[in-house]
């Protein structure tokens, strides 16, 4: 395929070669370019200031050999680069996934990880609760019998709760992880099938 390419370029080349030649080309070049006064110069140069707003590449018997578009600027250059990181993701997603069913299977693995973990969480959460209802009414045994609750039973009950809080914090963030990650896959999909059709 390279080779090919590149034979093809070749040809091209040595084509644009006999056809100067056959005109009597002898390689100079004139440069046509529109002035601040809105007029069109033909000059050796193209002055710096007159780059940006783009140029012809001519020979001296005026044949036109290359066009410089303008360069964008505003509004026009946000819209090329937006096209462009659409592209190179689309390029990405394409590498990435064979079919839409590929996405849903990845899908799945994530939110497996992300459940197992939630689990995990759940199960610390309910352990830990266990833990303060049995001090608690450790605590509350001592205090009927007329005893007072030791600073360290009383310490024991207030680390178990803020590590409840802590699990509760993570199992959030893990929670709000499945939902980005089911957003992720959905717009993926979505694409996905938005490339496919066309």
């Amino acid at each position: 395929m390279k080779i090919a390419t590149a034979l093809a370029l070749a040809g091209a080349l040595l084509t644009l070669d006999v056809g100067a030649a056959s005109s009597g080309w002898d390689g100079k070049k004139l440069y046509r370019y529109t002035n601040e006064h809105g007029v069109q110069v033909l000059d050796n140069v193209v002055p710096p200031r007159y780059v940006a707003g783009g140029y012809e590449v001519l020979t001296v018997s005026g044949r036109v050999l290359e066009v410089v578009e303008p360069e964008l600027t505003g509004p026009e250059l946000v819209e090329k680069r937006r096209r462009e990181a659409q592209m190179a993701a689309d390029l990405a997603l394409l590498k990435r996934y064979n079919s839409v069913a590929d996405i849903e299977s990845a899908r799945k693995r994530k939110l497996a990880i992300v459940q197992q973990d939630v689990a995990i969480l759940r199960s610390n959460i309910s352990s830990l609760s266990r833990q303060i209802k049995n001090e608690e009414s450790a605590a509350a045994r001592i205090q009927r019998n007329g005893g007072s609750v030791s600073t360290e039973q009383m310490e024991r009950i207030g680390n178990l709760r803020k590590e409840v809080d802590v699990v509760n914090e993570r199992l959030s963030m893990r929670n709000k992880e499945a939902v980005a990650i089911n957003s992720e896959f959905d717009q993926a999909t979505r694409r996905y099938r938005e490339i496919a059709d066309k």
